[in-house]
Parts: C-alpha cells; sequence; structure tokens
C-alpha cells in the first residue's frame, strides 16, 4: 500500500505491506488511518487540550460517515461511551446505558440545580430498567447481549489501548446499528445470533458434528425472546408517559402454545420453500427443522412476508433504552403492542401473547383496540353487528372463532357501508391466526375486497349473498358471515387474496369449508388517535340518519289537512259520504236501476 501525505512540515511517503490475515498488520494500518484523520483535523500535538476536543470532532466525523445516526446521536452516544468505559463500577450493559443516557429536558438543563435534577432522574432511570431485566426479559438478556451483538472481536487486544477503544466503539456503533437502523434483516439477524449454536453446543444439542458448519438457532425462543422485547418497550413507553406500567409485566410462567401458531407458521414455510427448491418436489427430513432449529435465512425470509412487525420488538426496545428523552422516529416502524380498552373473549389478559402475534401482522394492529361488536354481550345478531359497522370510519378488525375450532378472521382498513358491490382497497387481508398463523394479502388479480349487503337492503330481489364477506364474488364471497351465523363459509382459494386455508384441518386431514360461529368479534384498531376519528364519523353519520328519520316523521299540519279533506289522502273518515250518496241518488249507478229504490221517511 503506496501512502502520500502532505502536511504543512512537507510531504511523507509510507509503504505499508499488510496481510488481510495478519491481526497486527490490521491494527497497523487502522492506527495509520487514525494518524490521517487527526492529521486532517489539523491536529497540533503542542496542545494537548485542543488535541483531545480535535479527536471527538474526528472521531464523531468518522463515525458519522459509516453509521445511521444523526450528529447530535452520536455526541450524546459518544460521551456516554466515554463515561461508561472509566465507570468503575458496573451494573449491566443495559442499566449502564440506561442510566447515563438519560438527559434533562431543555427547558430544564439551565436551572440552577439542574444537576440535582439529572441525578434524580438517573435514580429512577436505574430503578425501571432493573424492573425491565428481572421481571420482563430473561435473567441473561444483557450480558448475553452485549456479548452476541456488542462484544469486540479479539484483535484488539493486540492493539495499543488507544486502538483498542476505537475499536470498541466502532464495535459498539456497529452493533446498534444492527438492531434499528439498517433494516429488518439485520435486526432479525441479531435475534438469530442470540440464540445461535456455537460449534461446541451443536452436538451437545444431539446435532452431527460434521454438520458443525451450519449455524442454527431455536426458533421457539426467537419467538419468546421477541414477545418479552415487545413487553418491555411497552413497558418503558408506559414510563414515558406516566401511565400505567403494571400491565405490561407478564406472569412469571407464559402459556408457549399462545404462540405456537407462528411457530407452525415458520415451520410450514421452511417445508414450503424445500418442497420448492427440491428437483423432484420432495423433501427429506431435516434434523435440525424437527427439533425446532432453523437457519437464519429461513427466519429473514418468513418474518418479511409473515409477520414483518417482529423484527421491530428488538428495535423499538434497543431505541427506548439508549433515546429514551426522543419520540420513536415516525420513518420507521415502531412496535406498539396492542391495549384494549374493552374486554374480549379472546384475550383474557392485557400481556396476552395472541395479542403479539395479531401485532406482528401488520403496524397497523398496534396501539388502541375499540370493541365494536361481541357475540358474548351483544348476541349474536347480524343487526346489531352491522349497526356498529356502518358509519365507522376506520381500520377494523375480525375475530372468529368457529365450532370447528381454530381463530382466523379479515383486517380492513376502509369504512364499511351497505352496498351491493365489492370496495375496499388493497390494505385488507385475510388471517389464520390458531391453529397455524398465516396471512393472505392481496394478490393482484382482483379487487373483491370487503362487502356488505343485508337481505333487508333489496328485500331479497338481487339474488346476492346477503352478510359480511371478504374476497370471491357478489354469490359466494371466500369468508362469508351470514345473516343468521349458521352455515358460513370460508373458502381457500380466490382471485383477490393469497391462497390458503382459514379453517384448520379435520382429524383425517381434509380441509373444512363451513363453520358455525361460536364467537365473533370485532375491533376498531390503529391507535388512540384513528379508533377517536373514526368514532367521530360513525356517531356524525348515526346522527344524520336520526335527523333524517325525525324530519320524516314531521308533517306540514295545514297542508296535511288540506289534503286529507280533498281526496289526495285517502281516509275512511270520509269514505261513508260517498257510499250514502251512491245510496240516496238513484242516477248513481246504471240506468236499469232507476227508480228501483224506496225510502223511509
Amino acid at each position: 500500500l503506496l501512502i502520500f501525505l502532505f502536511s504543512r512540515d512537507g510531504a511523507y511517503f509510507i509503504n505499508l505491506s499488510i496481510s488481510t490475515s495478519s491481526k497486527e498488520d490490521l491494527c497497523q494500518a487502522h492506527r495509520f488511518v487514525s494518524l490521517c484523520k487527526l492529521l486532517r483535523m489539523g491536529t497540533s500535538y503542542s496542545s494537548p487540550a485542543k488535541a483531545e476536543i480535535t479527536k471527538a470532532q474526528s472521531d464523531i466525523k468518522y463515525l458519522g460517515s459509516r453509521y445511521p445516526f444523526g450528529d447530535d446521536e452520536l455526541w450524546k452516544l459518544y460521551k456516554a461511551f466515554l463515561r461508561i468505559q472509566k465507570a468503575r463500577e458496573k451494573i449491566s450493559f443495559l442499566t449502564d446505558w440506561a442510566v447515563e443516557c438519560v438527559a434533562l429536558p431543555v427547558s430544564d438543563s439551565n436551572v440552577d440545580n439542574s444537576e440535582e435534577m439529572l441525578e434524580k432522574l438517573k435514580k429512577e432511570r436505574f430503578k425501571t430498567i432493573q424492573v425491565v431485566e428481572q421481571k420482563i426479559l430473561p435473567v441473561d438478556f444483557s450480558e448475553r447481549l452485549q456479548k452476541r451483538n456488542f462484544s469486540s472481536s479479539s484483535r484488539d487486544s493486540l492493539c495499543e489501548s488507544d486502538e483498542r477503544a476505537l475499536f470498541q466503539l466502532e464495535t459498539f456503533f456497529n452493533g446498534l446499528s444492527n438492531v434499528g437502523r439498517r433494516g429488518g434483516r439485520k435486526t432479525i439477524g441479531v435475534l438469530f445470533d442470540y440464540f445461535c449454536l456455537r460449534k461446541d453446543e451443536i452436538s451437545e444439542a444431539g446435532f452431527p458434528a460434521e454438520t458443525s458448519a451450519i449455524k442454527v438457532a431455536d426458533f421457539n425462543e426467537i419467538l419468546h425472546l421477541a414477545y418479552r422485547l415487545s413487553l418491555a418497550a411497552a413497558f418503558l413507553e408506559a414510563t414515558k408517559q406516566g401511565m400505567d406500567t403494571s400491565i405490561w409485566i407478564p406472569p412469571p410462567s407464559l402459556d408457549k402454545k399462545a404462540i405456537e401458531g407462528l411457530g407452525h407458521s415458520l415451520t410450514d414455510f421452511i417445508k414450503r420453500k424445500r418442497t420448492r427448491e427440491s428437483p423432484y418436489g420432495t423433501i427429506d427430513d431435516d434434523p435440525y427443522l424437527e427439533k425446532g432449529f432453523i437457519e437464519k435465512l429461513d427466519l429473514q425470509e418468513w418474518a418479511e412476508l409473515n409477520a414483518p412487525v417482529l423484527a421491530s420488538s428488538l428495535s423499538t426496545f434497543m431505541f427506548h433504552v439508549f433515546f429514551p428523552d426522543k419520540p420513536f422516529p415516525q420513518t420507521r416502524t415502531a412496535f406498539t403492542f396492542p391495549r384494549l380498552l374493552q374486554e374480549s373473549v379472546f384475550f383474557t389478559k392485557p400481556t396476552s401473547p395472541l395479542l403479539f402475534s395479531f401485532a406482528c401482522l401488520s403496524n397497523s394492529l398496534g396501539g388502541s383496540w375499540h370493541r365494536l361488536y361481541s357475540s358474548s354481550s351483544d348476541g349474536l345478531s347480524y343487526n346489531r353487528l352491522q349497526n356498529a359497522l356502518l358509519g365507522y370510519g376506520g381500520p377494523t378488525l375480525v375475530i372468529i372463532e368457529g365450532t370447528c375450532g381454530g381463530i382466523f378472521g379479515a383486517f380492513t382498513g376502509s369504512a364499511w357501508k351497505e352496498s351491493k358491490d365489492f370496495y375496499g382497497q388493497a390494505d385488507c387481508f385475510l388471517y389464520q391466526l390458531i391453529p397455524i398463523t398465516a396471512v393472505y394479502r392481496p394478490s393482484g388479480n382482483g379487487t373483491n375486497y370487503m362487502y356488505c349487503n343485508s337481505e333487508a337492503r333489496s328485500r331479497g330481489y338481487d339474488g346476492q349473498a346477503h352478510g359480511i364477506g371478504f374476497g370471491g364474488d357478489v354469490h359466494s364471497p371466500r369468508l362469508f358471515i351470514t345473516e343468521s351465523f349458521e352455515n358460513c363459509v370460508a373458502h381457500s382459494r380466490d382471485l383477490t387474496f393469497e391462497c390458503g386455508p382459514l379453517l384448520p384441518k379435520t382429524a383425517s386431514g381434509i380441509l373444512q369449508k363451513n363453520f358455525d360461529i361460536e364467537t365473533l368479534e370485532v375491533w376498531g384498531v390503529g391507535g388512540d388517535e384513528v379508533v377517536s376519528q373514526a368514532l367521530g364519523a360513525r356517531h356524525e353519520q348515526r346522527e344524520i340518519t336520526a335527523a333524517n328519520i325525525r324530519k320524516a316523521r314531521k308533517v306540514d299540519k295545514a297542508a296535511f289537512l288540506d289534503d286529507f279533506q280533498s281526496g289526495l289522502i285517502e281516509s275512511k273518515a270520509f269514505a261513508h259520504r260517498g257510499q250514502m250518496r251512491g245510496r240516496a241518488d238513484p242516477d248513481a249507478g246504471d240506468d236499469k236501476y232507476k227508480n228501483k229504490y224506496s225510502y223511509e221517511n
């Protein structure tokens, strides 16, 4: 490597012979690059204070060119890193960073007792993180995450102290970038690496020694860690907002079966992928998959298609740890654990893993949920269901439990209306949650997203299906809820949505298509603001309908009396007049009846 270095004192020619396999040469090259940066910044070694400032500026400039952070974020993390490195006592990786990243609000930064206020905030932050580490996350999470994602390479031991510090600094920023600033795939990769088996662990798990080069991880452990991370993120967000945090602490023993639907979805995805890649259309037994272990690429591809918000569970939590004084950026997807505003038959606890599974499916399913209809409290009444839906101006989630088993339904982002035609937009999707989690998004081949047509609208003369449906056509929707809630239909394919079963198979492995409703709930979703606006739109729609009814009932009395007396409005009250005239007048009828009537005085 030939390098020409020009400075104020003259020009220098440097020849470095570097082998990429040599750790010492890499350290030598790294020292030279750092020296070039310092000289480029105009460092003067005659002034130690100036050199220290310039070194920090040089480091920030170098880090900013390599890692996706803003200048204020870089300075904050850089200073916190130096303080943690100098600290004599350390608690844990997460606790140390959470405490050092605390900052006073701008309005309180210049007051006389600002140091006391900052110290108080740090003590409160310490208590908060300790609850997260001890009651929500796995016991060894902090230590293991640091070792797997934030630890320096072994080569830093060969370098001098300054270079070793820079290596550690770069390793930290690289690890923090991977947990939220480089996309979902990188973040999923961090979750995978957290549980990835080492070479010595491969044989301990019962796998052949010759397969030790394959990197695998237990997908059930990954999913349960993501679930706990989502609760930890909700806990920290509730702390920031001054809300109740106790609801986000899970019970000591979790119901792991509640997340099995995601695990079944992952294994089914891998099997179908292997089948497509096989030249014979068949696959051999996979010893890893049979024991619940998968490779990183399979996990990343599955998450992108079936659980696109899964990665955000880690990135959202880490953002709350390192940037507690900042709102989550709108340009990135945050994992917002659903919060129920009313009771539910499906979700008995606020921390229900089923809510986590829903939140993984779509960003629109996070935040506050408002119950619009529940068969347990409103009864199996189609009129009440339709009345709850019509006019609601926000996204809705339909959750169905059939008598045949399983939990499935549909999501739509468009407002409901009664129509003989399909309507809606491409943000709709069908899903199956239990026994296997699957999402069927629009295929692009049709636009029959949602359908609401009661028999009362046309009195049954339109010859179409009457009820609520998704996909298919007006005669046979793919997912269809009849007005009687009996003999409902759930087909496995149509033109609008991707193909796949909504109902579980029978014991003999046969796909079902008909079901009766055991439990039905419809929720308004999307967060506080969206739900509030949608409820307001429904209230306005109901007010308009009520006003029209009142207007139709009001009648101008004078005009009504004129019409009544003139005969424009028929009434039995004056019918006798015509009848008496007909009897008294012999000319009232035909001529043949003339003079044939006799009257008594």
